[in-house]
């Protein structure tokens, strides 16, 4: 452990920092707050240095790691994200990660299991991604109960009240990502969920795919996909599509895009083989794979016990037993060792069927992996062209039990030649004396009878008992009643041992098997398909291949099958199991010499995969190799921080700033160590989270002070300059971070999917993504500098604190530019004023020009430089960039498509926008408030009272309850003042519904407000829109679903223009772009990196 002795470095904390860190950061007693901020860094500089003592290093040299850390963080070099401020060293059983994505499953059951997750999740401080691309659509049939499905759309709502009723930690509510696939049937419902409010704890984003962005390109149209049954369920223009996610965003903000083909090709998804990524983050720069995969309830696994179906193996873990499987990938490939695993229900999944060549098949989830002799390849994803690794060697049981050996000669010739219906029976063949003599008394000895034989007229000699005892002892060994076609190996017999199960399928093939003249092979026929899967499998647990084809049957027509084992497997057959009970077919193999010997292939071609339903399915994880046997073949089963690039610059010797190269790497090398080391230490809140975390190490590195950075090097953000040095510099973080993660690889070990990862022919890595832009939000406050790679949202923001007498306005302005501007000789208090009255020195006479160009805000520079610094920071980062392309308020529906367009074209994995005012209305003056009264009137405080008489127009709007007739009045000034609706007949229910509505909507005109009329009645058509009903009326554009929508269509009929935004209000020296924030009632609330963050008081949703 590092000694308690902490280092005596201070840090220099602005009073910005000091009241985040107190509000939300430092630990306190009682309410009373009771810990620095260098105590703060102490205590999570010990906590995640401990892990070093893991991999055999010193208590001194883990002590000199943790004063390492702890200068790293006092002197506002790197911060780690905030869970890791908040509770490492504090013993809460907290996590320190901030973001993870959960799979939302297509049943109640794995519904709510998520929400519970994603509860438990928040509750220890993280956020979450879903994607709910896997739920079937709206009024899809659901067969449990014959009712119709309610669709994504109504869980989405689901999970955002359960966020809403869980505080992080005590000190944040929540975040979560929602994703829809593009292709989904209800993606036209969720693009426009967020315009008649609600999804308030959600940011949206559609999964673009390429098919989709090709028939954008194009203008064509691509089909929809119903995920329950992957059918195509109809087809959408893409132009169209594209349009609305255009229009909600520009309205809303969301939905965002992320294009996730795109995610899939690249580095974020450094484990294809194990995986596809569904969704995100709350922020949307960190892709993650969902915790789930597997095997089908039946799958038979390759246990120490012998083969053991997947379901069976889960059971017995509940009862507290441990799990062995057997892996055929220890280095060598040849050899089958055994090692504990663990087993995850992961709930009902779609599955496919793959068929091997050979007539193997196994059943499994399409992200699933096997084995191939290219690698691991997921199982949707495999081709004609793959070879599947099978089992090489014989994976005999480890008891030693052994058993009558007539018994299980005589089960298998039971399951060959014998019939098991009300009655249970053998029959034996006019060759078989020697059989029978053997196996008629082990018959009466197991059934209790006489053994009393009857003989057909073709000498067929049968011996049958009707008695129930006999039959209850077949069933409670496995044998299930049925027909030919029907028979199967009993399940008892895939855990015997390998001595009785070699004593059983020599019993089974002196009964149907044969041995062909002149060729070395020998065959099993049988009706039942499933029989010979079931002895193939355990032909192939002793080391024996075999291939399996059926033919048609002539007589009957019926398919009839054919097992044929040969060449080395051939061999192995006569070595192990032979014709026991057939003389005459044993002579016959040893009378047959054949001198040369085909070696088995240890892999074979895939002959199909197809959908095969939906089963429970079942995650297992083997700790080694990552790998076991199942059904014969080889299969398989984030934490940031941010660098301050800003503190890592240097004077050169013509006394101008650079960056600091060997400083910024040295800072890099040791962050790197610092966010591995919290994989060691991290309290992961769910036992799923912890294994897929482990097993792919994921950090993600990434940097703030972007724009001070530009600030003091004096280069604008809107330039060429800047976005050279963005790339320079990124490549130089990820170059360094990968070196480092290469070095703790040589250290630790790589993590342990390298093997499967797209890094596995180059040098061994210790973490599977290493760089990541994430939102910086308050560290950032923390540690004094500009938020991640953004622009400066204000030069200037004002805060108030309310004492018992007074109210105390703190003005704050951008040290780097207060600093800045000192050096360049243009400051004075005069000018200081000014800039807090405006934000910006936008306007402000006496600027010198150059000054003017470097220190422009968010919403002075172009959305084309906000995508362009997006996408050249995506260039050399693994994962995705936070990062918010900033729209004025008069930006238009083009500007946002063409933004969205232009991320796609440069290369970026997602966009998310914000038009200025699109959140709803706000508040903040970027510039605080100076001496001059407000422009804006205060509204009166009565409700305006109704004129003598008012002129209006009357539309006639057909609703699913009749014809409505709504009336809307105006002042003579031109504002709507009343509305009037009347449908159905006086007197009724459904008239005083529609009298309701009318009298509501005109009290909300006449109550006294800011916003004026017009600006409210779309409020009210934004709220009462798409309001579904039980009977929809019209079609296409024309469809009514409800008489409040159809209220809501009248009224944005009448205004005109119910897309627009009302017109800012005060001068134009202030600009309202904020919002007030829940938390300190401050209107400092912005939305900066794809988050909504206070900037006074450090609150954010993220």
């Amino acid at each position: 452990m590092p000694s308690d002795t902490r280092p005596p470095k201070v840090g220099h904390w602005s009073e910005a920092a000091l009241r985040v860190l107190r509000e939300r950061y430092l630990s306190r007693e009682g309410g009373t707050v009771t810990e620095t901020p260098e105590e703060l860094c102490w205590r999570v500089a010990q906590a995640i240095a401990a892990a070093e003592g893991r991999f055999g290093r010193s208590a001194a040299a883990v002590s000199e790691v943790a004063d390492a850390f702890y200068d790293m963080m006092v002197e506002g070099y790197f911060l780690p994200n905030s869970p890791t401020l908040m509770n490492a060293g504090k013993g809460n059983e907290l996590q320190y990660s901030a973001c993870y994505v959960l799979p939302v499953g297509d049943s109640m059951p794995e519904i709510f299991d998520s929400v519970k997750a994603a509860a438990i999740i928040h509750k220890s401080g993280g956020g979450t991604g879903f994607a709910f691309s896997r739920l079937r659509p709206k009024n899809d049939l659901v067969a449990s109960t014959g009712g119709r499905a309610s669709g994504p759309l109504s869980f989405l709502r689901v999970f955002n009240a359960a966020t809403e009723a869980v505080v992080q930690g005590g000190m944040r509510r929540g975040a979560n990502m929602g994703i829809l696939r593009v292709d989904h049937p209800d993606v036209l419902e969720f693009i426009e969920c967020k315009l008649d409010g609600g999804i308030s704890n959600f940011n949206l984003s559609v999964a673009a795919t390429d098919t989709f962005m090709t028939a954008l390109a194009e203008g064509g149209e691509y089909d929809l996909v119903n995920p329950r049954t992957g059918l195509t369920a109809g087809r959408l223009a893409a132009s169209d599509v594209f349009g609305r996610i255009v229009r909600a965003a520009w309205r809303t903000g969301d939905p965002g895009m992320i294009f996730i083909d795109r995610i899939n090709r690249s580095p974020a998804n450094p484990t294809p083989g194990l995986g596809s990524i569904e969704a995100t983050n709350p922020c949307g720069e960190q892709p993650l794979l969902p915790f789930d995969a597997c095997f089908a309830a039946g799958t038979r696994i390759t246990t120490d016990r012998g083969l053991e179906t997947v379901a069976d193996l889960y059971a017995r873990q509940q009862r507290g037993m441990c799990a062995v499987v057997a892996t055929n990938l220890n280095g060598r490939g040849r050899h089958i060792v055994f090692r504990p695993a663990q087993i995850v229900k992961i709930g009902i999944r779609p599955v496919v069927r793959v068929t091997l060549t050979n007539g193997q098949r196994i059943r499994v989830t399409p992200d699933h992996q096997l084995m191939t002799t290219e690698g691991w390849k997921a199982a949707g994803r495999l081709t004609r062209d793959d070879r599947v690794c099978i089992q090489t060697q014989m994976a005999g049981t480890l008891r030693e039990i052994r058993p009558e050996g007539e018994l299980a000669h005589r089960f298998g010739w039971f399951t060959g030649d014998g019939w098991f219906t009300r009655t249970a029976g053998l029959t034996f063949g006019p060759g078989d004396d020697f059989a029978f003599q053997r196996l008629i008394p082990v018959w009466g000895r197991f059934t209790g009878t006489s053994s009393k034989t009857q003989v057909q007229r073709t000498l067929v000699r049968c011996v049958s008992t009707e008695r129930s005892s006999a039959v209850e002892a077949f069933k409670s060994f496995g044998f299930h009643p049925g027909r030919g076609p029907e028979k199967r190996v009993p399940s008892t017999m895939f855990t015997a041992p390998k001595e009785e199960q070699i004593r059983y399928l020599g019993g089974l093939f002196c009964a149907d098997g044969s041995k062909p003249r002149g060729i070395p092979q020998v065959s099993l026929s049988s009706a039942s398909r499933d029989l010979l899967g079931d002895v193939q499998l355990l032909l192939l647990n002793l080391g024996i291949r075999s291939d399996i084809k059926f033919y048609p049957h002539r007589p009957t027509g019926r398919a009839w099958g054919l097992l044929r084992i040969s060449g080395e497997s051939y061999h192995r057959y006569l070595d192990l199991i032979g014709f026991p009970l057939s003389p005459a077919k044993e002579k016959r193999c040893k009378d047959f010499v054949w001198q040369r010997i085909m070696h088995d292939k240890l892999s074979l071609p895939v002959a199909s995969v197809i959908p095969d339903g939906e089963d429970e399915v079942y995650d297992v994880s083997e700790g080694v190799t990552r790998s076991l046997i199942a059904e014969g073949m080889i299969v398989h089963n984030c934490n940031l921080g941010s660098i301050n690039v800003a503190r890592c610059t240097r004077l050169t010797d013509s006394d101008h700033r650079d960056i600091d190269w060997p400083e910024l790497e040295r800072v890099v090398r040791l962050a790197v160590r610092f966010l591995d080391d919290v994989i060691e230490v991290n309290p992961y809140p769910l036992p799923q989270i912890d294994a897929m975390v482990k097993a792919n190490r994921r950090i993600g590195l990434g940097i703030m002070g972007w724009a001070d950075l530009l600030f003091m090097l004096g280069i604008p953000y809107d330039s060429e300059a800047a976005l050279t040095l963005a790339e320079r510099l990124m490549a130089f973080v990820k170059e360094t971070a990968h070196d480092q993660s290469a070095r703790l690889a040589e250290e630790r070990g790589p993590f342990p999917n390298w093997i499967r990862s797209i890094y596995r022919d180059g040098r061994p890595l210790r973490n599977a993504t290493v760089t990541t832009i994430a939102p910086t939000g308050t560290i950032s406050m923390i540690a004094g500098c500009s938020s991640g790679i953004e622009p400066v949202f204000a030069l200037a923001f004002e805060h108030r604190v309310k004492g018992p007498d007074e109210e105390r306005v703190l003005t704050f302005v951008s040290e780097t530019f207060e600093r800045l501007a000192k050096a360049g000789g243009f400051y004075s208090e005069a000018l200081m004023t000014e800039i807090a009255r405006r934000g910006s020195l936008h306007g402000i006479p006496g600027i010198p020009d150059t000054a003017r160009a470097v220190f422009k805000t968010a919403h002075e520079i172009d959305y084309v430089w906000h995508v362009r610094h997006q996408a050249a920071f995506q260039t050399h980062t693994d994962n995705g960039v936070s990062k918010t392309i900033n729209l004025p308020r008069e930006a238009s529906e083009d500007d946002v498509a063409n933004a969205y367009l232009l991320a796609w074209e440069l290369g970026c994995l997602g966009i998310t926008v914000f038009r200025d005012g699109c959140k709803g209305s706000q508040v903040l003056n970027v510039g605080v408030r100076g001496g001059a009264p407000e422009t804006s009137e205060v509204p009166d405080r009565a409700v305006k009272p109704r004129p003598h008489s008012l002129t209006g127009k009357t539309y006639r709007m057909e609703t699913p309850i009749g014809t409505a007739f709504i009336t809307v009045n105006e002042t003579p000034g031109g504002d709507p003042f009343e509305v009037f609706v009347q449908v159905g007949k006086a007197g009724s229910d459904t008239m005083a519904v529609a009298e309701a509505l009318g009298r509501l909507v005109s009290l909300v005109l006449r109550l006294p407000s800011p916003l004026s009329a017009t600006r409210r009645l779309e409020e009210v058509v934004n709220q009462l829109s798409r309001i579904g009903g039980g009977q929809p009326t019209g079609f296409g554009a024309a469809k009514i679903l409800s008489l409040p929508d159809a209220l809501a269509r009248t009224l944005a009929e009448h205004t005109g223009q119910s897309r627009e935004e009302v017109a800012r209000a005060g001068s134009g020296e202030r600009r309202q772009v904020g919002d007030l924030c829940r938390e300190c009632g401050q209107a400092t609330f912005i939305y900066e990196e794809g988050c909504k963050k206070c900037l006074s008081c450090g609150f954010n949703e993220c």
